[in-house]
């Protein structure tokens, strides 16, 4: 085959493949900044009641990047820092996270040592394979997925928390929503399973929804949507809602129990 009808064949497929592509929701909502969330229906939260911070005992965050901040430079950038600034009177806070993490993943390492007073699980979007074909991960089955989130909640019941599980946070396209949406459903049942308070983290990006929340990737939050995100949380609080949207106490900042 002559040069010329090779580029004109090789253009021919590049142009089927964004076809598809575009025809299967696979193209994140890019824009010059970033990407936006396709955000899905708001998952009913409950309790509805302010979650309790006692005032004694470790406040835990367990998750995945998003919740350690590898894709933002750490966790001094992630919503567990802006929640732990947001919050007062409360002495420690810490992030028990990993990039790439499946729920299956946190339970194969320790839980930090000390008293638990609150953890918060945000974790599936890496169970799910959310970004599909263009990733190496393979879907963790969904039984599976709510099996080890409730053996996660578990032992973190077990070892003192309360415990409030987070539905995975919103992706950039309709295929990545798609896949992760029986996530996000699960995970509010093993809620309701496991006596652990839920609460839907597309409620924090709502009041701006075009505004480019994700990099790049579709995946990841960017320090704008992280820091939405930390206030949000904060504000389901006892804590936070006495003393507004403004701590004067002086919480200790996370520290990445396994940094990525």
């Amino acid at each position: 085959m002559r040069p010329r009808g090779i580029a004109g064949l090789t253009a021919a497929v590049l142009t089927l493949a964004g076809g598809m592509a575009a025809w299967t929701g696979e193209v994140p909502r890019w824009t010059g900044s970033g990407t936006r969330m396709v955000l899905p229906d708001l998952l009913r939260a409950g309790p509805a009641d302010p979650i309790p911070l006692p005032p004694e005992g470790l406040i835990l965050f367990v998750g995945d990047s998003n919740t350690a901040g590898s894709r933002i430079g750490g966790a001094s950038g992630a919503y567990p820092a802006v929640f732990a600034k947001t919050i007062s009177g409360h002495p420690r806070v810490q992030v028990h996270a990993f990039g790439g993490a499946t729920v299956a993943d946190l339970l194969q390492r320790p839980l930090p040592k000390g008293p638990l007073a609150v953890a918060f699980v945000m974790l599936g979007t890496n169970d799910a394979a959310t970004r599909g074909w263009l990733s190496e991960k393979r879907r963790v089955p969904l039984e599976t997925y709510r099996s080890n989130l409730s053996e996660l909640a578990r032992r973190l019941h077990k070892a003192g928390a309360s415990v409030v599980i987070l539905a995975p946070p919103p992706v950039g396209s309709t295929a990545m929503t798609r896949r992760l949406a029986p996530y996000r459903l699960a995970a509010r049942e093993v809620a309701e399973d496991t006596s652990s308070d839920f609460r839907d983290p597309v409620a924090a990006f709502l009041p701006s929804p075009q505004t480019a929340y994700l990099q790049r990737d579709a995946l990841h939050l960017t320090p704008e949507a992280q820091r939405e995100l930390g206030l949000w949380l904060a504000t389901h609080t006892t804590s936070a809602s006495e003393t507004g949207s403004s701590s004067t106490g002086k919480p200790s900042p996370p520290s990445a129990s396994h940094p990525s």
